[in-house]
């Protein structure tokens, strides 16, 4: 369904069904290989409504949207409730704590969690060996 509607979605990837995917054009959403998106996730490729949300005061009443493509990488797990934001880049290995705020992108190997999501660890210091 969302691959009909553009979104863009690597092999062996895991969407919740209560995860909503925008994807309004020209904004998209492409996600890697190995992912899993858990429940209540929300990715986002557009901000604002038309007027500038209610009563236009988020943009004085201009009517703007704003388009950004998000990249989720491969092996990334993004937590419940977390909210990913329009242009947003999520490197590969990635781990996102649940009820996150992704609204400036995460490099690769990084834990991040929080509102706004922020650094909390490397996932290399979490492997089993």
């Amino acid at each position: 369904m969302l691959i009909a509607r553009g979104a863009c979605v690597g092999k062996h990837t895991y969407i919740s069904p209560t995860a909503y995917v925008d994807t309004h054009k020209p904004g998209r959403v492409i996600i890697g290989d190995n992912c899993y998106i858990t429940r209540n996730v929300v990715i986002l490729c557009h901000t604002d409504t038309k007027r500038g949300g209610p009563l236009g005061i988020w943009n004085e009443g201009k009517e703007k949207r704003v388009f950004g493509t998000v990249r989720i990488g491969n092996n990334v797990f993004i937590g419940v409730n977390s909210v990913i934001m329009p242009g947003v880049t999520i490197g590969d290995n990635v781990i996102i704590g649940a009820l996150s705020l992704v609204r400036s992108d995460i490099q690769t190997g990084v834990i991040a969690a929080g509102n706004p999501a922020r650094f909390i660890g490397l996932t290399d210091d979490h492997v089993s060996r």
